[in-house]
């Protein structure tokens, strides 16, 4: 059966004909269209003004009124860390008091803390994690939502992170991608031999992730006090040998040739990026890596918000994501990050809605059907119970989410 929505009084397409990214001052188009009408099923059949949708209707389609709404794609979250395990709201009080993110993770704290959590976790207390916080997101707009390993750090614990993933792509109604992120950290019982811990990935972890089947990317936190840009591309390759499309986090903390060995591997994204200058971004840009922005983490660390200006004048791919996570971004709020982005990014309203929806989908190679409001492009769509795309943005810090609909079913 199909369903109709009309009287919309904005509905946001981020229409772009077929492609799958919206660069420089395209992306202040978000082909919106006033009283507007779509028609779909599992898939989308029409869209259009509401005086032309009768000719769409059959005598069974389901008719919704949204007069007073906004209607636009689902957000794609294309980077979080949801399934975990403890708390680290100690260490958030102790950086409000002076101390680094990087002192904290130096004295064993940080990534390390979750781990010792998660190795201590079965699965379904990792998956009751991970399905409270996709719950959240889904009911703030998120309809698609990549979720990363990375807090075991040894075969068996990174193994139940993704089987807890795995979970959550068979049962949830929002969309799961997962990612292996084995290269997050060195774990204590490594702490005199990284270069020991990445051949473990590699030899030991690695197989077996792509024996498993759930994940789809390959990831590695390639920074100062982490992995070096030679270890993580042996990582990255390795990935790509077994199936995995390779992703990477770069430039967080310091300059050390992430977004360089990013473009040489040919990554998918380049993710956090808050000290890339222009030649990390023409190094992304050229290669066609998205960068994928991650603002609620600059806002709790603190750190220098990625100069969006300049990658998207430059005609870079730029994305939006939560990063939800325990330690340094824990919002699974689509919305917020909108906020985050226009405030602090200095991006416009239509730039931060193509690069958490559009850019997002890119980011996790869907943009073929995910990610706008296109005919023939899975039926992912939000309404929000306001009367333009810009009160989302201007009316901060509430869900304006009315109802959330992933492949033409409403599941919120």
């Amino acid at each position: 059966m199909k369903t109709a929505f009309v009287n919309i009084d904005s509905l946001v397409t981020i229409n772009a004909q077929g492609a799958h990214e919206k660069i420089g001052a395209a992306m202040r188009d978000v082909g919106e269209i006033r009283n507007g009408a779509i028609v779909f099923d599992d898939v989308i059949r029409w869209i259009g003004p509401s005086s032309e949708v009768d000719a769409y209707l059959d005598a069974d389609t389901e008719l919704v009124d949204c007069s007073g709404k906004t209607v636009m794609p689902g957000f794609v979250d294309s980077h979080t860390h949801m399934v975990f395990a403890g708390s680290r709201s100690h260490e958030f009080a102790r950086r409000l008091a002076g101390a680094t993110y990087a002192e904290i993770a130096a004295e064993g704290g940080g990534i390390l803390t979750t781990m010792r959590a998660v190795r201590d976790a079965d699965v379904e207390s990792l998956l009751d994690v991970g399905d409270a916080l996709l719950t959240s997101a889904l009911n703030h707009g998120t309809t698609t939502a990549e979720i990363k390993s990375g807090y075991g750090l040894d075969t068996a614990s990174e193994l139940r992170l993704l089987e807890a993933i795995g979970e959550l792509q068979r049962g949830h109604e929002a969309r799961v991608l997962g990612t292996f992120l084995g290269a997050h950290a060195v774990p204590p019982e490594w702490k005199h031999d990284p270069e020991g811990y990445v051949n473990c990935v590699i030899n030991d972890i690695l197989p077996r992730v792509a024996e498993q089947g759930i994940a789809t990317f390959c990831d590695v936190f390639v920074d100062a006090g982490f992995f070096t840009a030679e270890q993580g591309e042996r990582v990255l390759r390795a990935g790509i040998a077994h199936g995995l499309r390779p992703k990477i986090h770069a430039d967080e903390i310091a300059l050390v040739g992430a977004s360089q060995m990013a473009a040489r591997v040919g990554a998918i994204s380049a993710d956090h990026l808050e000290h890339s200058t222009l030649a990390e971004i023409t190094a992304l840009r050229d290669a066609g890596v998205v960068c994928t922005l991650l603002p609620g983490t600059a806002y709790t660390l603190g750190l220098p918000f990625p100069d969006a200006r300049t990658m998207i004048d430059n005609n870079a791919i730029v994305c939006l994501a939560t990063d939800c996570n325990p330690g340094s971004s824990f919002s699974e709020n689509m919305q917020l990050m909108l906020s985050l982005a226009c405030m602090n990014m200095k991006m416009s309203i239509e730039e931060a809605l193509v690069a958490a929806t559009l850019h997002g989908a890119r980011a996790l190679n869907l943009a073929a059907h995910l990610g706008s409001l296109e005919v023939g492009k899975w039926a992912d769509l939000v309404v929000y119970d306001v009367p333009s795309y810009k009160d989302v943005v201007y009316h901060f810090g509430v869900n304006h989410v009315w109802s959330v609909w992933v492949g033409g079913n409403e599941v919120v």
